[in-house]
């Protein structure tokens, strides 16, 4: 399973001194996150990627130990985020190839 953004194009972000603000249009909603939370949206917005692959990246990124623990507490914001509408699922169909699938 791989998570990409969902219409991040879309999203009004601002920059208060490494927390953000991101309206939502499709929404009508503001969310306030921190770096973490933004620099793991950015990163969706280049590429679909699986857990391992985002908490790989975060743990680089943040200099943390990309352990279960940190891997589980990720999980819990990409969870967090699909319930938001701001990130989605995707799965490899056998029937579409390597076509992604939403759900």
């Amino acid at each position: 399973m791989h998570w990409r953004t969902n219409h991040f194009e879309t999203l009004l972000i601002e920059n208060w001194n490494e927390e953000y603000t991101v309206f939502q249009p499709d929404s009508g909603k503001t969310h306030f996150l921190n770096q973490m939370s933004m620099e793991m949206l950015i990163y969706l917005d280049q590429k679909p990627a699986t857990l391992e692959e985002i908490s790989a990246y975060m743990a680089a990124q943040f200099q943390q130990q990309p352990d279960h623990s940190f891997q589980r507490n990720i999980e819990k914001v990409l969870y967090h985020f699909d319930t938001l509408g701001l990130v989605k699922k995707s799965f490899v169909s056998s029937w579409h190839g390597s076509q992604p699938d939403s759900i």
